[in-house]
């Protein structure tokens, strides 16, 4: 990742990825899709926007409207105004609307890799504010997608381990708006809902890399995919942040290090 010292308009949390390290962005895709895409019916490229509507339906406005990022546009050449459409917040509210109405008769699974952005409000580095996700979606009966989380879990902590990274594993929560976010994080921390794996991006600073997470039945509702017996189905989910995975090997293994889709980093010229 590449930025310019000085230059006025580099803004803070947006960076440029050179061609050797788009390779390895590569690399990194093949390896997740080797370990997690078996059983995925479709994987899907996503674009940087979203429906302003699927946003709202899958209740990202309320609960993290500080993170998110609208489009404008003057389509009739007046004002600039809010469109239908919105910055992509996480890969995965691509995916909902497609198991709309849908009834699960047996565990699915769908991925998708989307640039996305969110309003962070430091320049720390690995605290971007437009990266790439790649998401790997389960949803299904409630304990079989459950268990699906906690041993894919295990597999992502196994794999990072495999590149070289001095990973841990640690519950988590997500950034709720206001005070009333701090009830919910800690429902979700009571609930072990969210695990982050953590890699050092930078001397002494850990970061997030990857997490994993059991939405219980709230996109089943909100999107209406439902069991046999007509109830919600559960969702769970793998994401992957590629642009903090690239921080991290370059951070651990050096600039001149290299990365393959095996178990080990070797010196090669393509990092």
């Amino acid at each position: 990742m590449t930025t310019t010292p000085g230059r006025l308009d580099q803004a803070p949390g947006v960076v440029l990825t050179s061609g050797a390290e788009g390779r390895t962005l590569d690399h990194l895709r093949e390896g997740i899709a080797a370990r997690f895409l078996a059983e995925s019916e479709e994987h899907y490229l996503a674009p940087p926007v979203l429906s302003r509507a699927v946003c709202e339906r899958a209740g990202y406005p309320g609960t993290f409207p500080h993170l998110l990022g609208s489009v404008h546009g003057s389509p009739d050449g007046g004002a600039p105004a809010p469109t239908d459409l919105v910055l992509t917040s996480a890969a995965c509210h691509h995916l909902y609307p497609l198991l709309a109405g849908r009834t699960v008769t047996a565990t699915g699974q769908l991925s998708v890799e989307a640039v996305c952005y969110r309003a962070e409000a430091t320049a720390e580095t690995g605290r971007l504010r437009s990266f790439r996700m790649y998401e790997i979606v389960r949803f299904g009966a409630p304990d079989a997608v459950a268990d699906w989380r906690d041993s894919a879990l295990a597999s992502v902590a196994e794999w990072l381990r495999g590149l070289g990274l001095g990973i841990t594993v640690e519950l988590a929560s997500d950034p709720f708006f206001g005070r009333p976010g701090l009830l919910m994080s800690d429902v979700q921390r009571s609930k072990q809902l969210k695990w982050e794996v953590l890699a050092e991006v930078d001397e002494g600073l850990a970061q997030a890399v990857a997490s994993a997470n059991y939405h219980e039945d709230h996109f089943g509702r909100a999107f209406g995919f439902t069991l046999p017996d007509g109830s919600p189905a559960h969702s769970a989910c793998v994401a992957f942040g590629l642009d903090r995975l690239l921080l991290a090997l370059r951070h651990r293994h050096g600039p001149g290090a290299g990365w393959d889709a095996g178990p080990q980093v070797r010196g090669t010229e393509d990092f």
